[in-house]
């Protein structure tokens, strides 16, 4: 074994844009990269990147075999990873090699719908009404514990995948039925731990937020709470602003929320990210957490460029041991406005790049869909629909907002219709 200290990636983000950050972070913190992954992106950066071992990481002893291989050759200084299918594997490597992690258990909960609203029961105030659906047949009890409108979703699944909001019997019958045809292994490996498990819950109304932020040795550091933006229909995020807009008191509740919600799922040593509704009262309730840094470009852009403080050295931070430097304010305004579909056929391409790109205040244009690729729209595919988005920055909330609407409004897709049949 070579002294030199890594930091070991089980996956990475899905854009180069929001991984190439996280290669960088551990340079400046003097940490080189083992990276354990599905399928290598091209072109890593090798004098960072000092090994690569390509696995199933749905496959726990494959996981468990490659870091073995790793903390063989280097000194692992912690472990991280970007997206939920991975907290488990996280903490699963970590508690073998006594580095800082949160514990199974904890990651279980946090990767887990269900489990998540058991870990609150206690706390009914500050959770939705819920119950487990394994069954078609559990539907009728679950509907009298829940009442209506409600929202059907997989207990395991991540990026508003096959979220449901449902008005009465039927629409709850029809989605339940295809949920119970989607959330099977061979239809997406993330299902693979908990097939057609659903929870039902009651729909949260108000505006809709996260909570960026890290806990050290049972220490609860907020970075910052987002504004987010939604469709109405299958819940897929569509804009994300940072820092909230919300007045003193909702915020104040969003921080207590975060705070109760940390203690009662005995989460430490991670990056978390929380979503939750404040109702017209003001007061925050918890939709879901995550024992990982948010993604949207939130965690690799827009907390960064607003705060001044690299989100990702953090991550980092607290993956090795240390305590995150605290955000004292945010400085600037940053967001991401997405550009969506409105119809099913290939996408040929988005006009208007070079227009929107000189926008005064825009950083990123991304396109998301290539050339010649088929787009579908929820429920049949929940990714496909997403054809850009826009990243800008300004030095007020309203100066932002009309930056991102201007620039995603001259981005104009093209598409070959979707012939019927």
């Amino acid at each position: 074994m070579t002294s030199e200290s890594v930091v070991v990636f089980i996956n990475l983000r899905r854009t180069q844009l929001e991984y190439m950050p996280t290669f960088e972070a551990a340079r400046r913190l003097g940490h080189g990269v083992a990276l354990i992954t599905d399928k290598t992106p091209v072109d890593l950066p090798d004098t960072i990147v000092r090994e690569v071992v390509v696995v199933d990481t749905y496959d726990h002893e494959k996981v468990d075999a490659a870091a073995d291989r790793i903390a063989g050759r280097f000194s692992v200084a912690g472990v991280v990873t970007w997206s939920d299918r991975d907290v488990t594997s996280v903490s699963r490597i970590c508690a073998r090699l006594g580095l800082p992690a949160p514990s199974v258990d904890s990651a279980e909960t946090a990767r887990n719908k269900y489990l998540m609203r058991e870990a609150m029961a206690a706390r009914p105030e500050l959770i939705p009404r819920y119950a487990r659906v394994t069954d078609v047949s559990e539907l009728d009890q679950a509907r009298e514990a829940v009442g209506f409108p409600a929202v059907l979703k997989p207990t395991s699944a991540s990026g508003s995948k096959g979220i449901f909001v449902v008005h009465d019997e039927e629409e709850l019958d029809q989605a339940c039925t295809q949920l119970m045809t989607y959330t099977r292994p061979e239809v997406d490996s993330v299902f693979t731990d908990n097939p057609n498990e659903l929870v039902l819950e009651g729909l949260l109304v108000g505006t809709e937020h996260s909570v960026e932020g890290f806990v050290h040795r049972g220490e609860v550091l907020i970075a910052g709470v987002t504004d987010k933006e939604s469709t109405k229909e299958f819940c897929l995020e569509t804009a994300q602003t940072h820092p909230s807009a919300l007045p003193e008191g909702p915020l104040t509740s969003v921080q207590r929320l975060t705070e109760t919600v940390v203690a009662e799922m005995g989460l430490d040593d991670c990056t978390f990210h929380l979503e939750c509704i404040v109702d017209g009262t003001g007061t925050a309730r918890l939709v879901e957490i995550a024992a990982r840094p948010a993604g949207d470009f939130i965690a690799s852009h827009l907390v960064t460029a607003a705060t001044g403080v690299s989100f990702h050295e953090n991550v980092l931070r607290v993956a090795t041991g240390h305590r995150p430097i605290p955000v004292e304010q945010a400085h600037l305004h940053a967001g991401v406005r997405k550009v969506m579909a409105a119809e099913e056929g290939t996408f040929e391409g988005l006009e208007g790049l070079e227009e929107a790109g000189n926008v005064p205040g825009v950083r990123h244009i991304i396109v998301e869909r290539a050339q010649g690729a088929a787009v579908r729209m929820p429920p049949t595919d929940y990714a496909s629909s997403t054809l850009g988005a826009v990243i800008a920055t300004g030095d007020s909330d309203a100066y932002l907002q009309e930056r991102l609407q201007r620039a995603t409004d001259l981005l104009r897709p093209r598409f070959t219709p979707r012939e019927e049949g």
